[in-house]
């Protein structure tokens, strides 16, 4: 796999997490707005609100470090991890619940993760990003004094 396929394929899954999160966002409020309590338990206004500014924001984020793989950016990686981690402890979480209708969200929620903690390892993006590291206090090539 190169080094550029790897960073797109990073940047899409992102890029497709983020949106799914903003399409939950968007169902729960217009949810909220008929009435409805989709997405939360009861029926309380402020978790509404709450949850729909939660999965925005989150969104957002997922969004910000799909553009960030795709310019291979270094910060993209650490965040994206933790995404991704969050991501697979709640879908085993949904998945070990016991009840056979949270399996489903589980699977979509673990499958991706791991796909995306995969591919955060691969061992063309340690090496792009080895070879983009630079240790403080380093010189820089055609740097020397003489």
């Amino acid at each position: 796999m190169s080094t550029h396929r790897a960073f797109i394929l990073l940047g899409a899954l992102a890029g497709l997490e983020g949106l799914a999160m903003l399409v939950y966002a968007g169902i729960v409020t217009v949810n909220a707005v008929s009435g409805g309590t989709y997405g939360v338990i009861g029926n309380s206004t402020s978790a509404m609100v709450i949850e729909i500014a939660i999965f925005v924001v989150l969104g957002l984020g997922l969004l910000a470090i799909a553009r960030a793989w795709v310019r291979q950016s270094r910060w993209a990686r650490g965040p994206f991890i933790m995404a991704q981690l969050i991501g697979l402890l709640a879908g085993a979480s949904f998945i070990f619940s016991g009840a056979s209708e949270q399996v489903l969200p589980g699977l979509l929620l673990a499958v991706p993760a791991v796909l995306g903690l995969i591919l955060s390892f691969n061992p063309v993006v340690l090496q792009a990003y080895s070879a983009s590291y630079r240790r403080p206090g380093a010189e820089r090539p055609g740097s020397e004094v003489e």
